[in-house]
């Protein structure tokens, strides 16, 4: 029988959304992950309960949909429960796109800019490029609703864009398409 990480999906957003506030505390996500997968494998060594690797399945899906690449320590639980990486995971896709820190790259990855936004395209564009070049760390939010509006007062229709950049990590996230960047430099 193929497990099947589609079947999932709703469990798999919902891990990605509590995982979420990991960098809002400190905490790289995908470090945190792996560690997560860890602790799943070694409760599996200790029990003999294949639960746990499916489990750590959901995790590394969700590791691997943050643009994270793969890692060989997740070898360990596939080749455990019988599978290849190529059947768990058929999707090439999940590497998140790298891009150029220049001002053409960096402008690809946000949709068209609405008139009448806080800041310019060119602004965002190039306050993005100043913070992850200086590696300014903390979490950014862009919001792209046409109107002056802050994150907070967002309606559904905006696009918004969040630049996360800590000791290990440094990527940015549109949340409205689920598509993940990182930079080149």
């Amino acid at each position: 029988m193929k497990f099947n990480v589609e079947t999932f999906r709703f469990e798999i957003e919902i891990i990605k959304i509590m995982l979420c506030t990991l960098p809002y505390m400190g905490l790289t996500l995908g470090e945190s992950i792996r560690k997560i997968v860890l602790k799943l494998t070694g409760l599996y060594e200790m029990e003999k309960n294949k639960k746990y690797l499916y489990c750590a399945i959901l995790y590394i899906q969700a590791y691997l949909e943050f643009g994270f690449d793969y890692d060989v320590l997740f070898d360990k639980v596939i080749n455990e429960l019988g599978y290849s990486k190529e059947e768990v995971f058929p999707k090439a896709f999940y590497k998140a796109d790298k891009v150029k820190l220049n001002k053409s790259q960096v402008r690809s990855m946000i949709r068209k800019w609405k008139p009448g936004n806080k800041s310019t395209i060119a602004e965002v564009v190039q306050d993005i490029i100043t913070k992850v070049k200086l590696h300014q760390e903390g979490i950014y939010y862009y919001v792209n609703s046409g109107t002056k509006k802050d994150i907070g007062e967002m309606d559904i229709t905006s696009d918004v864009y969040e630049l996360v950049i800590n000791k290990s990590e440094c990527y940015f996230h549109d949340i409205r398409r689920k598509k993940y960047f990182t930079f080149d430099d």
